[in-house]
């Protein structure tokens, strides 16, 4: 005997097993194994978790052990209260649990499983076997009569008659108390619980019997006299019915309970349930047509073969009005004998598949409709099956294990769609979130608006903040036209096109893998869900889709998409998930096949060639003909003349229509509101990037640091020409017009850092961070470079120095740089880079060469493009006449590079450089000397005061280097070391108040050193002109 679909057979072959005998699943039976709504036979109490508890038997008890995180189970005590069960708890049979809602019992085993059968009707009939059943209680009257006889003989007088009628009273209440806990057990066992072991043990085939009769409880099973009879009108007698009729409130529940007490009786039957496929309850005894209609769909279908045995109807209704007609007996009950799951427990799918293993899709068959979007997409024994996301849905769930052909099944149905109604009727918005590769053959439809993966998480943000700002437009277009939805406005453009406006497409959301979306991005996933339950007036319609839906498919979702299609499931679990029962997880193993909640089985249809429909499509429908929902994707690479236009209207509103071709504004730099950098990703429109004037700071991998470099320099270069300040540069490649620039390793580039604060205004820019502070360990020493480093970012807001830096190789949060940079420009790539980076991993996105996620304090992170290339400085934006401005280098603050020095030491005329800026010396004033070195040196001096025009220099003392000791702070006077000693240099240093230092890496030589003036430390160069080179 196979387990295949009756998952009610497990719990025969364990000693013990759990009874549901209330609740929202009454008449489950549970085996050992998980108990939950995950389980082997899973529980649809909402209270109860996926995987509550674990239920095993040793020894003839049984054992519940919760598992961490579900709410207590329950017992109930032999005095009656519930208590909590305690982890070592050992239950014998017949105790009960509560597990949220559902009342369980321990049983065992029956030892004869079998069910009351019409003969055992107890209508009081009087026969030699009915003698037998009272002997018992005529024994115990006449023994009690014969006692009180006795008594009244030893006894006598009425003293005899009180206690003759003690003991009699006595001998009844005993005879009512085993009366009554006799009609318990028995009724115990006629539950639906008992039922389920009953319907499970029945054999799998056997011949149908000629004739038959059956008794069954319309509601609780209750005495054997209040029973119905049934039986066909060929082998019925007096009293029993054709047909019977079963209303309340769980009427469909009371109609099967009926079914199966038929097939436990006759020993099987093959039930029809509305238009669903029909199952076999043991072997194929009995036909059976379980129906709330007045026409039996399964009759209808089998009405053509004249040989068909006849059949017992059982209808069912909420009301008597409702009930079918032909119904020739009614009962009414609000009992639940068993719950909706029950059935599919006992059931199992019948061997006969009438279905076909394939079915081609047929364009034929694919004819659009109005006011819809219905489409044939398979066949079930009654004929095609229709879908109409507009009559049906709006919303449609659909699950399927691998190889059950979903994601072929789903691409038909998009397809069909987009074959059937042109791009002004429906629009798709696909998210695949494996990679792309089932609706990347959709891509080229007309009708696909975005295409979004896995790959670049934050385009479906941008998809969904689209959906939310298309569905408040149509919010309001509904709003001024006095219209209820979207079919209203179909219907009033319908029947008046010239006085009412065309109404927008309807929108599909189709999600393929929605559990992985779910489960990475569950704040997407909600949104949409939030929008699909605000959208369904407004044309708004979700397709959901998964591998596996146990777990992702939530209570509200479930509640919000009528149309459930399942494919073969892996488990009853997951099959209940989406349609309520198990019908899913017992399929045959055939591409396509599926069950439609309220239809039954079905064959997908299969459309072999995707791209011939796809190409059809695209020339009845040229996608240029078809305007987008929402702004197009930013471009991936930029010229400054595309964000000059953007930036021309106030707050860069023409950005998106600049991209598409129109003509922008033109207006000055001064009525631009902010220096456009870039553009930012909107919705409706594109909108410029804005500079606040702070610093910027780019980050990107270590591969990608040309592009960092570049964006540093275009970026620099923008702002330093449209500021007119200064720009100083420090990187392998340089910008035309910069005042400085010089190579990380360069010892100007200490300089620069050290002293750009007190010439500012001006711009910094740096190409690569990490090999400038490289550099600058290695010049100085680490808590040196840090702390140059540290000191510029903290003081280059209070100097009005703009930084504009590059990060490569390495992703910081913005309190790394202690909140320097007012504008981040991140180049992630992956979730990895993005939370080292202090971005959410959802935000991420697919960059172009010129795009980067930009990240501003206290706003979301978004999607912005920067041109790569850097314009002139000084060149206007938008052409306007502003050469006049054209900055040059002269007169400004520099640190000249190692060429400019080499150039300027061989071609100055005067005899010395003095500083890192290596300009002439401008003292004011003539001072004594002091030389650190030898005579020799005083020829310098002279030169020098020859060169200024004073008099020959005044040496008040030469100290030679061994005697560096003796050097100090000297008012008054100006000290010469040419050539220092590493212990000149440190003696000079403490003498000193202010001194740079790049002195520390210098390399010295006998045409260079050291001049310090009161307590400031500066260096010397002679040039070529000097006397001593």
């Amino acid at each position: 005997m196979s387990d295949s679909g009756c998952l009610a057979r497990s719990a025969l072959r364990a000693d013990l097993h759990l009874a549901c005998v209330d609740g929202p699943d009454v008449g489950l039976v549970l085996a050992p194994g998980v108990v939950g709504r995950t389980g082997d036979v899973p529980l649809s109490c909402a209270s109860v978790a996926r995987e509550h508890a674990d239920f095993s038997t040793r020894g003839g008890r049984a054992r519940l052990r919760t598992f961490p995180g579900a709410t207590p189970v329950r017992v109930r005590t032999r005095l009656g209260p519930w208590r909590r069960l305690g982890a070592r708890a050992r239950l014998s049979a017949g105790r009960r649990v509560r597990l949220g809602a559902d009342v369980l019992e321990v049983r065992p085993r029956p030892r004869s499983v079998a069910w009351p059968v019409v003969d055992r009707r107890g209508r009081g009939a009087f026969s030699a076997s009915s003698l037998l059943r009272g002997a018992p209680f005529v024994s115990i009257v006449v023994m009690g009569a014969l006692m009180a006889w006795r008594l009244h003989s030893l006894v006598p007088g009425a003293q005899a008659l009180r206690v003759g009628a003690a003991i009699v009273a006595l001998l009844a209440c005993a005879c009512a108390i085993a009366w009554v806990r006799r009609t318990r057990r028995r009724r115990r066992g006629w539950d639906g619980a008992a039922l389920a072991l009953v319907l499970a043990s029945l054999p799998d085939a056997g011949a149908p019997p000629p004739s038959w009769r059956a008794a069954v409880w319309p509601g609780r099973a209750r005495g054997l006299g209040s029973r119905v009879t049934l039986a066909p009108q060929a082998s019925a007698q007096p009293g029993d019915a054709s047909s019977l009729g079963v209303v309340g409130r769980h009427g469909a529940e009371c109609a099967l309970w009926c079914a199966g007490q038929v097939a436990a009786q006759v020993g099987g039957a093959r039930v029809w349930w509305d238009s669903r496929s029909p199952v076999l309850l043991g072997a194929q005894g009995v036909d059976i047509h379980v129906t709330d209609r007045e026409r039996c769909p399964a009759c209808t279908r089998a009405s053509a073969d004249e040989k068909a045995p006849p059949v017992l109807h059982i209808g069912y209704a909420r009301r008597i009005a409702d009930l079918p007609s032909w119904c020739a007996r009614v009962c009414v009950t609000d009992e639940q004998p068993v719950s909706a799951r029950w059935w599919w427990t006992v059931a199992r799918p019948d061997g006969q598949d009438t279905l076909p293993t394939h079915l081609d899709w047929d364009p034929l068959d694919a004819q659009g409709a109005v006011g819809g979007l219905g489409v044939v997409i398979g066949r079930a024994e009654s004929g095609p099956v229709s879908l109409d996301l507009v009559a049906d849905g709006p919303h449609a769930l659909v699950a399927g294990c691998t190889g059950s052909g979903k994601s072929e099944a789903l691409l038909g149905w998009l397809a069909s769609i987009a074959h059937c109604y042109s791009p002004e009727r429906v629009r798709f918005i696909l998210i695949d979130y494996k990679g792309g590769s089932t609706f990347a053959r959709l891509a080229d439809l007309p009708h696909t608006q975005a295409l979004l993966t896995d790959l670049d998480a934050g385009a479906t943000s941008r998809a969904l903040d689209g959906i939310a700002s298309l569905l408040l437009r149509r919010e309001a277009a509904l709003s001024e036209l006095a219209l209820p939805d979207l079919a209203a406005w179909e219907r009033a453009h319908e029947a008046d096109p010239r006085a009412v406006a065309a109404p927008p497409p309807r929108l599909i959301v189709a999600i393929d893998e929605f559990r992985v979306l779910a489960d990475t991005h569950p704040s997407s996933m909600d949104v949409l869900l939030r929008l699909a339950a605000q959208g369904r007036s407004l044309g708004l319609h979700l397709i959901a889709a998964t591998q596996r839906p146990s777990g992702a498919v939530s209570a509200s979702m479930r509640a919000n998409m009528d149309i459930r299609l399942a494919l073969r499931c892996v488990s009853a679990a997951d099959s209940t998930d989406i349609l309520g029962d198990a019908r899913a997880s017992a399929l045959p193993r055939v591409p396509g096949r599926a069950v439609l909640a309220g239809t039954g089985a079905l064959q997908l249809s299969y459309m072999a060639d995707v791209a011939s429909v796809v190409a059809g499509c695209a020339r009845r429908w040229p996608p240029s003909s078809s305007a987008p929902l929402w702004a197009p994707a930013l471009p991936g690479v930029l010229t400054w003349e595309h964000v000059d236009r953007a930036g021309s209207g106030v707050g860069g509103e023409d950005a998106g229509r600049a991209l598409g071709g129109a003509h922008a504004r033109t207006a000055s730099a001064q009525e631009t509101p902010g220096l456009a950098l870039g553009l930012v990703e909107g919705i409706d429109a594109h909108t410029a990037l804005l500079w606040d004037g702070g610093s910027i700071q780019i980050q990107a991998s270590a591969h990608e640091a040309d592009v960092a470099a570049r964006w540093v320099r275009s970026l620099s270069a923008r702002i330093a020409g449209h500021r007119h300040l200064p720009l100083h540069l420090i990187g392998e490649e340089g910008v035309s017009g910069a005042s400085s620039w010089l190579s990380p390793g360069d010892l100007g580039a200490i300089d620069l850092l050290e002293g750009v604060c007190e010439h500012g205004p001006a711009v910094l820019a740096v190409t690569d961070v990490g090999a400038l502070r490289a550099c600058l360990a290695q010049a100085l020493s680490i808590p040196q470079a840090e702390e140059l480093w540290s000191s510029l970012l903290g003081r280059a807001r209070r100097a009005g120095v703009v930084i504009v830096a590059a990060y490569c190789g390495r992703f910081t949060s913005s309190t790394a740089a202690m909140g320097a940079f007012s504008m981040r420009l991140v180049r992630a790539r992956d979730a990895d880079e993005a939370l080292h980076a202090g971005i959410l991993p959802s935000d991420l996105r697919a960059l172009g060469e010129g795009q980067a996620l930009l990240a501003r304090p206290g706003e979301p992170t978004v999607l912005a493009c920067v041109p790569l290339e850097p314009a002139p400085i000084g060149t206007p934006p938008l052409g306007a006449d502003h050469r006049s401005r054209l900055l040059t280098t002269r007169g400004q603050w520099h640190i000249p590079s190692p060429s400019e020095t080499a150039s300027l030491v061989s071609n100055s005329q005067v005899p010395a450089l003095i500083g890192p800026e290596y300009a002439p010396a401008r003292w004011e004033r003539t001072l004594p000397w002091i030389i650190v070195g030898t005579e020799a040196h005083a020829r310098s001096l002279e030169a020098l005061h020859a060169a200024l025009g004073w008099d020959p220099p005044i040496i008040d003392e030469v100290i030679p280097e061994s005697a560096w000791t003796r050097i100090t702070r000297w008012d008054g006077h100006r000290l010469l070391a040419l050539n220092p000693s590493e212990n000149v240099i440190r003696a000079l240093i403490r003498a000193s108040h202010t001194y740079p230092l790049s002195i520390a890496a210098h390399h010295w030589n006998p045409s260079c050193g050291l001049i310090c003036e009161g307590d400031t430390l500066t260096t010397i160069q002679l040039t070529a002109g000097s006397v001593k080179t």
